[in-house]
């Protein structure tokens, strides 16, 4: 079920605007990278790109410079996945285990420290 309905219009190039109130209900701003496809039933969607549409594009491009082909994607895209939340959990484990030790850093020390080391 759709959360409410907007009427748009397709320009001589091909373009089109996205109301006002729809870019406000789901937080689009100017230079936001979005995503398009197509549906089974040949509906035309739109969403916001996310963390997980950047780390499977990177995943994609991993695989192609691996010299995995597209017809790969489907079977290696889930798996490189699994291995990065793996990753992921591991790393808040540590990170869980280090805060608990009381081994952390703020965040202005971080700051402070990347900058120490011409880093920012």
């Amino acid at each position: 079920m759709l959360d409410g309905q907007f009427d748009v219009q397709v320009n001589e190039r091909g373009q089109i605007t996205i109301p006002k109130e729809l870019r406000e209900k789901i937080n689009i701003n100017p230079k936001d990278n979005l995503k398009i496809g197509i549906d089974n039933q040949g509906r035309i969607f739109l969403y916001k790109k996310d963390l997980i549409d950047d780390l499977e594009d990177l995943i994609k491009r991993d695989l192609l410079n691996e010299g995995y082909s597209e017809e790969d994607f489907a079977e290696k895209i889930p798996e490189r996945k699994m291995e990065l939340a793996k990753a992921l959990l591991n790393m808040v484990g540590e990170t869980e285990k280090e805060f608990e030790k009381g081994d952390f850093t703020s965040l202005e020390d971080f700051k402070e420290e990347l900058k120490n080391e011409d880093l920012i």
